[in-house]
C-alpha cells in the first residue's frame, strides 16, 4: 500500500497590499503539522481534504501544512520560519511513496520571490526520487522552476474556486497511478500578459469558452489534464502571466505540447476579451437605486479582500450615503470602530470615523453617527463551496445602522465575501436587503448569486484595481514556452 505525505503553503500574495503578513496570520488560518492536519481538513471542501479522499486506502502522512489570507508578502522572519518547520517535518518523516502538495502559486515572500519553488525544493533535497505533485489555484503565478521540481501539476478549473476538493481527489488518483509505475509528463507556457481577474470568471466569456475549447482539445489529444491559470496580476513579480499548463503520460509528452500550442494561440486571440471598463462609484450606485428587482450586488472590485485588500474601502459606502440608500448593507474591516461600538454597547449611538484607516489607496475614513444594533465574536462555519465545513473568524464585530437607514457589519478582520454565513451569522438576512455591497471581484458570486437580483462591478480605488496596469510595477512579465517538463 502506497505512503503518501501531505504538504501545503499557501497564500495569494498582493505586492501594494498595506495589510501585513506574520505569523500570527498563519497561526490564525492554518499553521498545523502531523495529525492536526488531518482533523482540519478530512471531510471538507478543501484541496488537502480531497487528497484525503482520492487517497482511498493508501497510507496519508500529513507533515506540513500553512495557509494565510490574501495580503502583503510574509515578513522573512515569518518565510524563514515556515520553512524550517517545513523542513523538520520533512526530516522526520517515514520512508514515502510519493508527496502531494497545495500550493496557491502566487506566494511571495519578503526575500523570496517564488515561496512555491522554495517549497518544492525543500522537499526536493529531502526526497529526490519520489512523485511530487501539486495542486494550484487558478490565479496562480507557477514558475517553471517551480513545475520542474514536479511530476504533475494540475490548477483550479473553476472561478469562483467550488472545485477545490475535486482538484484534491484527481490528484490524489494520479499519485496512486504514479506509485503503481506511470509516469507523467509535463508541457508548459506562459502568455506574458496582465489580465483583469474581472474578467477571469469561468461561467462566462473569454475563459468560458477558452477553458471548454482547451478541454475539448485535451480529451482528443488523449491528455490527463489541461490546466489553464490566468494568473494573479497584483504580485509584482516575473512570472506573473497566463499559464497554460498540461499533464500527460509520459509517451504523448508531444501531444501534451501541441496542446498547449494550441491553446496559448486561442488566448493569444482573445486577450482583448480581458480589458474591461465598469461603472465608478456614482454611477453604479446611482443604477442600482433605479432598479426594481433587489437585491442588487456592487461588487467593490479594488477593494478584493480575497486579492489582498485590507477590506475598508469607503468609496461605494460613501455613495450609499450621499444617495440616501435605504436598506443597504456593507461590511468594512475596521478593528478601531468594532472596538468602539462595543464598548458603548448595543442600542447606544457612536460617533465614527469609519474605514479609510488602512492606506491611501481605498478612499478616506468616513464620519458617521452609528446606532450599535448586535455585537458578536465574527466566528462562522461556512455550508457555501470555498472550504465547504470549515470555521472561519472575523474577529469581534459590531452591526451598526447608519442613516439613511443603511446596516453596516464592521469586522476586526478582513476575510473574504465568499460565504454568506459572514452576513446571516450576525443577523442580518441579505433577500431583504436593497443593496449588498461586497468587497471581491468574482468569487463572491457563488455565495451571494443565490439570494441577488442582480449584480454591478465598480471600478473603485485600491490595490486591485480593475486594470492592473493602473498599479506600479518593478518587474515585466516574462512570456515562455511551449516548452516540455520531462522529470527523468
Amino acid at each position: 500500500m502506497p505512503v503518501i505525505g501531505i504538504v501545503g503553503m499557501w497564500q495569494e500574495t498582493n505586492s501594494y497590499s498595506s495589510r501585513a503578513t506574520r505569523l500570527a496570520d498563519f497561526e490564525a488560518f492554518e499553521l498545523l503539522a502531523g495529525d492536526a492536519i488531518l482533523a482540519h481538513h478530512r471531510g471538507k471542501g478543501s484541496v488537502i481534504g480531497g487528497f484525503l479522499e482520492g487517497l482511498g486506502e493508501a497510507e496519508a502522512i500529513p507533515l506540513f501544512s500553512a495557509g494565510a489570507w490574501p495580503a502583503a508578502p510574509p515578513d522573512a522572519p515569518t518565510a524563514n520560519i515556515l520553512l524550517a518547520r517545513l523542513e523538520e517535518s520533512l526530516a522526520g518523516a517515514p520512508r514515502l511513496d510519493g508527496i502531494l502538495v497545495n500550493l496557491h502559486g502566487a506566494m511571495t515572500c519578503e526575500g523570496i520571490a517564488d515561496m512555491e519553488a522554495a517549497t518544492l525544493a525543500a522537499i526536493r533535497r529531502r526526497f529526490p526520487a519520489i512523485p511530487v505533485m501539486a495542486v494550484l489555484d487558478l490565479h496562480a503565478n507557477v514558475s517553471l522552476e517551480a513545475c520542474r521540481l514536479c511530476d504533475a501539476v494540475i490548477g483550479y478549473r473553476t472561478y469562483p474556486h467550488v472545485d477545490m476538493a475535486a482538484c484534491g481527489r484527481e490528484l490524489a488518483q494520479l499519485m496512486r497511478r504514479a506509485t503503481g509505475g506511470e509516469r507523467f509528463a509535463m508541457a508548459y507556457s506562459k502568455i506574458g500578459e496582465l489580465t483583469s481577474p474581472m474578467a477571469q470568471g469561468t461561467g462566462s466569456e473569454p475563459m468560458k469558452g477558452i477553458l471548454a475549447r482547451a478541454e475539448s482539445l485535451a480529451a482528443a489529444a488523449g491528455i490527463e489534464r489541461i490546466s489553464l491559470l490566468p494568473g494573479f496580476p497584483y504580485s509584482d513579480v516575473e512570472r506573473c502571466g497566463f499559464t497554460i499548463l498540461a499533464v500527460a503520460q509520459a509517451d504523448r509528452a508531444d501531444r501534451a505540447l501541441d496542446c498547449v500550442a494550441a491553446v496559448r494561440a486561442d488566448v493569444e486571440a482573445h486577450l482583448p476579451g480581458f480589458r474591461l471598463v465598469r461603472p465608478k462609484a456614482d454611477a453604479a450606485v446611482r443604477e442600482a437605486l433605479l432598479r426594481e428587482e433587489k437585491p442588487v450586488v456592487l461588487a467593490d472590485l479594488a477593494d478584493n479582500v480575497g486579492g489582498g485588500s485590507p477590506g475598508d474601502g469607503t468609496a461605494i459606502l460613501s455613495e450609499l450615503v450621499r444617495q440616501g440608500a435605504r436598506g443597504a448593507v456593507a461590511i468594512i474591516a475596521d478593528a478601531e470602530a468594532a472596538v468602539a461600538a462595543a464598548a458603548a454597547g448595543p442600542g447606544a449611538s457612536v460617533d465614527l470615523m469609519l474605514g479609510g484607516k488602512s492606506d491611501m489607496l481605498h478612499g478616506p475614513p468616513l464620519p458617521v453617527r452609528a446606532r450599535v444594533m448586535r455585537l458578536g465574536d465574527g466566528r462562522y462555519r461556512t455550508n457555501g463551496t470555498w472550504m465547504t465545513g470549515q470555521a472561519f473568524s472575523m474577529g469581534p464585530s459590531a452591526v451598526l445602522e447608519i442613516d439613511p437607514a443603511i446596516t453596516v457589519l464592521v469586522t476586526s478582520t478582513a476575510v473574504p465575501p465568499f460565504h454568506i454565513e459572514q452576513l446571516t451569522g450576525n443577523g442580518i438576512d441579505p433577500r431583504t436587503a436593497s443593496i449588498i455591497v461586497v468587497k471581491g471581484a468574482v468569487a463572491w458570486r457563488d455565495a451571494y448569486g443565490p439570494v441577488m437580483a442582480s449584480a454591478i462591478e465598480v471600478d473603485t480605488p485600491g490595490c486591485c484595481p480593475l486594470s492592473p496596469a493602473a498599479l506600479p510595477r518593478t518587474t515585466r512579465p516574462r512570456d515562455m514556452g511551449p516548452m516540455l517538463i520531462r522529470r527523468d
